[in-house]
């Protein structure tokens, strides 16, 4: 089943969970996938990471997501193929750099 976990703006260099959205007893689901797509409306980069994630220094970053452009929405996705639940959303963390970008968070679970 295909679940969104909604739509994330964190404040600029303050990241946030990507499961900031749901429940408690949700941010401990283990899910088969996890894709993040940049909003239509950004106008600035997405960092995806670590909690510990620095965007000047490049650290612990999972990926860049350039602002979106000629109709194409940047996105970010996981999954471990070959076990079953195998992405922690709880671990992974967006960051902005323009206040009021950010992403929407879906998830694959059975």
């Amino acid at each position: 089943m295909i679940q969104s976990y909604g739509k994330l703006t964190p404040t600029p260099g303050t990241p946030l969970r990507a499961t900031q959205n749901v429940s408690a007893a949700d941010k401990t689901l283990r899910v088969h996938g996890v894709l993040i797509q940049a909003l239509w409306s950004n106008t600035g980069r997405v960092y995806i990471g670590k909690q510990t994630l620095s965007r000047t220094n490049a650290t612990d970053l999972f990926a860049v997501l350039p602002a979106p452009g000629a109709g194409a929405l940047p996105a970010f996705s996981a999954a471990i193929t070959t076990q079953p639940a195998g992405v922690n959303v709880n671990d992974i963390w967006v960051d902005v750099d323009t206040a009021n970008d950010g992403v929407l968070v879906t998830v694959l679970v059975s």
